[in-house]
Formats: C-alpha cells, structure tokens, sequence
C-alpha cells in the first residue's frame, strides 16, 4: 500500500470519527447560531430613518422652500418642507407638551389617514427677522442650513430694493463651484469594518485553538492507551500524523464554511451593517488562513500530543501555542486601533501571527495587495520548517515511554 493511500485512509478514519461524536455536531452548531446572531440581532434594533419636516409659516417663508431643499441635498441632510398656513397651527404641529411616543403615534395616524405629517420645525420668516420653533432642540448642521438661507433671501431683497437687477443679485448670490481635492486619499472604512475584523480574529483564534487541541488530544489519548503502538505496527509515524493532521482539518475547514454560510444567508435577509461589503473577499481569505494556521499550529500540536505520558499534560505541552494564538488575537484590537502602525504590519508578516493579523487587517481594507501572498508564502515556508520538527519529534516521543518530556529536551531528540 503506497504512502498516500495509507495517509488517506488515516484521515478518513478521523473525519468518520469526528462526524460520529456529538461534540461535533453542538460546536458547529453553536458556532453558527452565535454567527447569525451577531448579524441578525442588531437588526431588530435598527431605527428607521426619516426625513426631518420642516414646516414654512406664512408666504415669505414658503417662497424659501426651493432654496432650502436644494441646500439640504447638497450638505446630505434629509428633510422635507411643509406649507403651514399660520403659527397656531405650527405650534399645535409641534406638540410640545406630547411625549416622543404620543409624537411618533400622531405621525403613524396621520400617515395612515392621508393627512398631515406633524412637523419638527417651523420656520417664521419676517421683513427683518425669522424665527424658528422646534419642540426641544435643533441640529446645529440645520441651524446653520436655515439661517444661511435666510440671510441670503434678506441680502437679496436688500439689494433689489436698492435698484440693483435681479439677474445682478441672482449671479452674486449664486454658489461659487467648490471643491476638495485630496493626493492621497484615506481608505475608506465601512460601519462594520471594526466587527468583521474583530470577528474574523475571534473566528480563527478559537477555530484553529479547538481543532489543535483536538490533535493534541488524539495523539495522546493513542499514546496513553497504547493504540499508537498496535497503529505504528502497520504504518510508518509520517504517515500517522499527516492523516491526523489532514483529517481533523477537513473537519474543521467544513465546520468554518458552514459557519460563515449562514452568516452569509442572514446577511441576505437582514443586510446588516455587521458584514462589509468586501465580505466575498473577506470569506475566501478566512477560509484559506484558517487552513494555513491549522496546519501551522496542527505539526506543532501533534508533536505536543507524543511528548506527553498522561493525558492530564496535554494543556501544559500546547501552553506556548495557546500563547502565540492568544496573543494575536489581542493584537487584534491594536489593529483596529491603529492598522497602519508599522509594527502591527511587521507582526503579520510573522507567521505565527499571520492567520490572525491578515484576515483583520483585510477586513479594515489596510492591505496591500502584495501584502497577502507574501505572508502566505511565508506562512507556508514556516509550516514545512515546524512540519518537519513535528515528525523527528512525533516519532520518537509516540513510542517513548516515562515522564513528559520538556520541549528543549524534545527539540534535542535525534
């Protein structure tokens, strides 16, 4: 039987193994549920939005409402004008002794019926003055709106009515084109930017960490119950860690597409504002880091698993893989913070790091497009370097017998 076949059999042993066990099945499915709930949740929260209605008291302030409109799109306010025939009626408009939920009810009446939204300012506009009435308080980007459109209309009749032409005080008080330009523009980053990199850290961190750990466990509860021996008859140690290794991840890898998903199928429905834009981008890399980090941390695991002699030891011989995902996922909040430092892109370019870093980095839209090949290359330069340490290791500690062995002491096993 050639290598490949045996190291396929190996693994399809241990992806039988996994789909048989209940653990499985409620970790992929809480995984998930936790998923569409971090997107479907905050919807429910959402307030819809609305314009704000102005109400035009009286001729002089109606003849504004053109002005106003027009103004309010250029600054990308919303709002909508009404006629308003007097200030008794306005104030009566605005309620100004109904709670915010008597306010809100009145609006949904008064859409219903046809009538009348009640509108949340009323603008007064005299020969010299204007006044404005609101029932607690005014943006100030819409103060400012209203009364640069009234000192307009009061500069324009000033000037009419000191003989000079319309069409002279219509080209004065026209806006001047003005414009911005910026020579090297910040990326943009989207509302749910900061979640999806947070995610997208916490994801890996706890999916490569589990799935890991599971190879440390699997090697030595086959070390400790001596089953490694009966294997080792049949097939070379290579052959049995590969397929370890290679087995569980297959598992892993269809737990972290089923996941992301149906955190994709609730995004559909919901739209939320949790998942950017650039998830289609954002999805292949998740998946793509999580299988170079598995393999990463799944050799070194192996190796953790075949220097132990109790299974209790497990946790103390992966501490120093615990420490280095644990750290780059905390490293995920510097990122946030702060993704153009130069350390944190020098970080991520350190494979250990990598799996982590990238997708976050990615997610913000602070990568180079250079940037993600370049660590992969590493990453995998790195995993056959800790491959082949994880084998010499492997194979002299899953027959070794006595005390658990120290990694310095591992690492000098010839």
């Amino acid at each position: 039987m050639s290598s490949f076949t045996t190291t396929v059999l190996i693994a399809t042993r241990e992806i039988t193994e996994r789909l048989r066990s209940r653990l499985t099945w409620v970790m992929t499915a809480i995984t998930t549920v936790l998923v569409v709930a971090l997107i479907v949740v905050p919807s429910f929260f959402r307030q819809p939005t609305r314009p704000t209605v102005i109400g035009l008291v009286g001729a002089q302030a109606q003849a504004l409402a053109p002005a106003i409109l027009a103004t309010a799109k250029a600054a990308k306010l919303d709002i909508t004008v009404l006629d308003v025939a007097d200030e008794a009626t306005a104030r009566a408009d605005l309620m100004p002794t109904r709670t915010r939920g008597q306010r809100a009810l009145a609006r949904a009446l008064a859409a219903f019926q046809g009538t009348s939204s009640t509108i949340d300012v009323a603008l007064t506009v005299n020969t010299d003055s204007a006044v404005v009435e609101v029932n607690q308080s005014l943006s100030p980007n819409l103060a400012a709106l209203l009364q640069a459109i009234v000192d307009q209309a009061h500069q324009a009749q000033v000037l009419i009515a000191a003989g000079v032409p319309p069409a002279a005080v219509s080209a004065a008080l026209r806006p001047v084109k003005f414009s911005i330009v910026t020579l090297q523009p910040p990326v943009a980053r989207q509302a749910g930017a900061d979640i999806a990199a947070l995610a997208a850290g916490f994801l890996l961190y706890i999916s490569v960490g589990i799935f890991g750990a599971a190879v440390a466990s699997g090697v030595a509860q086959e070390k400790t119950s001596r089953t490694a021996e009966v294997l080792l008859a049949a097939v070379r140690p290579i052959e049995l860690m590969i397929g370890k290794v290679l087995g569980i991840g297959l598992v892993g890898l269809a737990q972290m597409a089923t996941t992301v998903g149906a955190g994709l199928i609730a995004n559909v429905f919901v739209q939320s504002s949790v998942v950017p834009s650039s998830i289609w981008v954002l999805l292949p890399a998740i998946l793509g880091w999580f299988l170079l980090g598995y393999l990463l941390y799944a050799f070194g695991y192996a190796a953790a698993g075949a220097i132990v002699a109790r299974q209790e030891e497990v946790q103390f011989a992966t501490a120093p893989f615990t420490v280095f995902l644990a750290g780059g996922f905390l490293l995920t909040y510097a990122t946030i913070a702060n993704p153009d430092a130069w350390w944190i892109q020098l970080l991520s370019f350190f494979p250990p790091l990598s799996p982590v870093l990238m997708p976050a980095r990615l997610a913000l839209g602070h990568l180079a497009v250079w940037e993600m090949p370049l660590a992969a290359l590493l990453t995998v330069g790195f995993i056959a370097l800790v491959a082949r340490e994880a084998s010499r290791i492997y194979s002299a500690g899953l027959v070794r017998s006595g005390a658990r062995l120290s990694w310095g002491a591992a690492l000098r096993t010839r």
